[in-house]
């Protein structure tokens, strides 16, 4: 709502006059999480595998598989998450080494880039809890960071603890720079989810 978007703009003097469209989201919200997650396992199968094969060669462990994206396989190995990059070979496109320790993760010393961090349970994101989206773009603006791509898909919300955290990590974590891009995606997330 627009409120939110105001609150935003009170908090952040870096978003400028933004205004969201409408989207037909009619057709994408019918699809379940579940099913999607079958489609993508099968028609990725074979980057799921070597995924799985280089963490297992670098942690002893393959993990189970979590999701994938443009740039690499998430993989679950007890209480962590570990991101196999196998389309990003070039560590200048991702997050730097310190970027990675304000938000709790880090790399493994690997020829294949391999972030890890803590397993965060709960819900994907669905919209809502403007005041948790708020405390989310304080926080990442402390760190001087932003993250380029924020989608309800790359967040998590934890009922409990009332928060949420950004669990897509990779070269979508930026200098804050791009901070009125996060603030209108956030927008976008809290509007839609």
């Amino acid at each position: 709502n627009q409120s939110f978007f105001s609150e935003i703009e009170l908090c952040f003097d870096e978003v400028k006059e933004f205004t969201p469209k409408p989207a037909d989201l009619s057709l994408v919200a019918s699809i379940s999480p579940s099913y999607l997650t079958k489609i993508q396992e099968e028609f990725h199968k074979d980057r799921i595998i070597q995924a799985k094969f280089v963490l297992s060669q670098n942690i002893g462990y393959n993990g189970t598989y979590v999701g994938l994206g443009s740039e690499g396989v998430s993989l679950r190995v007890d209480g962590n998450i570990f991101k196999v990059f196998d389309l990003v070979h070039d560590r200048r496109m991702l997050p730097s080494e310190e970027s990675l320790r304000f938000l709790n993760a880090s790399y493994i010393d690997s020829d294949t880039p391999i972030i890890t961090r803590k397993y965060y349970p709960g819900v994907t994101y669905r919209g809502g809890h403007n005041n948790v989206m708020i405390q989310l773009l304080r926080t990442w603006k402390s760190y001087g960071l932003c993250h380029t791509d924020l989608t309800p898909n790359s967040l998590i919300y934890d009922e409990k603890m009332q928060t949420l955290t950004v669990v897509d990590i990779g070269r979508d974590v930026k200098g804050s720079q791009s901070f009125n891009d996060m603030c209108k995606r956030a927008y976008l997330c809290v509007q839609f989810g």
